[in-house]
């Protein structure tokens, strides 16, 4: 694959230029998509290109004043607003906005501060994913216990009532981080009902809905669309994961344990060259098999056309709303499968938010108030630094 020219080596008319041309073939694109459902409008579908995960601001909300004290927060947004993002992704609990006693009743205190993010990230010209992540024991207790549905389904009520105020040109509303259930007849009536429920509190909001399986791609087919046309499809793509998650410590099983120093793109020739540095047999076994499976960006992108196709089946819009690679992958390596699955989901229409601002997939490095962009990175996402 042929590297593409530093943005950072060009002048500041040249990166302008670029940056212009990027969001006018992306609008242009997805505006043809969006006459065919009269749904989602072209500028929102547009917003919803180049963001990045917010993974850790939920977490630091209750330090709020601290942090705003310390003008960590500030420096994100302008970080991130410089890196040339147009919106985050900020994945919050249900710990966020209540007290677990009374877990559909906003609770004023935590409500504030999670406005004042929100102000902040809007004022700093970036749209919103309000992204619901609900902690594990609701996720396991929605596959099987209504009672649980219920709890889901009365917290989004209240929640999208509460941010129906904002402006829906800038904030969307994503029904829940990877649903873990397999069984996806259960998943489908469980979105139909919460998504019909925000959009009883929040009417003008575009929703963001998601397939079954941690929203992996190929889980679209089962997936049943919605009537409302002002939803968008929502998938997770981190193939190949022996790649993308290698050395990753939370990883449960054996498909990728003590894979190290993987390369992408993958061939026997490739993995030929680490399988002796690798800890035992069974990782050499693992490392062997992703080198016969010819990782490569056709490949990725093979997989991306075929949701491309799905959403045109059913006359909707996809977008991805995490990718990207594990720190520990070889760097060069890192950026190139980062590259390679931009690039197909732009050719393909896909919105896309990177996972994840700064942690351990991050475009940026350092700790808050310290945190400097991977220039690299953001090269592989077609982005440069604006001043």
């Amino acid at each position: 694959m042929n590297s593409p020219k530093n943005p950072f080596s060009t002048p500041l008319a040249r990166k302008l230029a670029v940056a212009a041309a990027f969001t006018s073939i992306m609008t242009a694109g997805m505006a043809g998509a969006a006459e065919a459902t009269d749904g989602v409008s072209p500028a929102r579908l547009a917003r919803l290109t180049c963001g990045i995960g917010l993974s850790d601001w939920a977490s630091r909300l209750p330090d709020l004043d601290q942090e705003r004290r310390s003008g960590n927060l500030a420096k994100d947004v302008t970080l991130i607003k410089a890196m040339g993002f147009r919106h985050v992704r900020f994945l919050m609990t249900e710990e966020t906005v209540v007290n677990m006693e009374t877990p559909t009743v906003l609770d004023p205190v935590k409500l504030g501060r999670f406005d004042a993010a929100l102000d902040m990230l809007l004022n700093g010209g970036l749209g919103i994913i309000i992204d619901f992540n609900p902690r594990d024991t609701l996720k396991q207790a929605l596959v099987k216990d209504d009672a649980a549905v219920d709890e889901f389904v009365n917290l989004w009520r209240v929640l999208a009532k509460h941010l129906a105020t904002r402006d829906p040109e800038m904030v969307f509303l994503e029904v829940m981080n990877e649903p873990v259930m397999r069984d996806t007849d259960r998943w489908n009536v469980i979105q139909k009902k919460a998504l019909a429920t925000m959009r009883q509190s929040a009417p003008r909001h575009t929703l963001i809905a998601t397939s079954a399986e941690w929203s992996e791609i190929y889980m679209l087919p089962p997936l049943e669309v919605v009537a409302d046309k002002n939803v968008v499809y929502n998938v997770h793509f981190y193939e190949p994961v022996r790649f993308t998650h290698q050395d990753a410590p939370w990883v449960a099983g054996d498909w990728v344990k003590g894979l190290r120093n993987a390369p992408y793109p993958s061939s026997p020739e490739a993995v030929a060259r680490v399988l002796d540095a690798l800890p035992d047999d069974a990782a050499r076994t693992l490392m062997t098999k992703y080198g016969k499976e010819n990782w490569n960006a056709d490949k990725l992108e093979e997989m991306i056309a075929e949701g491309a196709a799905w959403a045109k089946k059913h006359g909707v819009h996809l977008t991805c709303n995490e990718f990207g690679v594990y720190r520990k992958a070889p760097a060069a390596d890192r950026n190139r499968c980062i590259e390679d699955t931009r690039k197909a989901l732009e050719k393909h229409h896909f919105g896309w938010t990177m996972w994840d601002y700064a942690t351990e997939f991050g475009v940026a490095t350092g700790e808050p108030g310290q945190r400097v962009a991977d220039t690299d990175t953001l090269k592989a996402l077609g982005l440069a630094p604006r001043s």
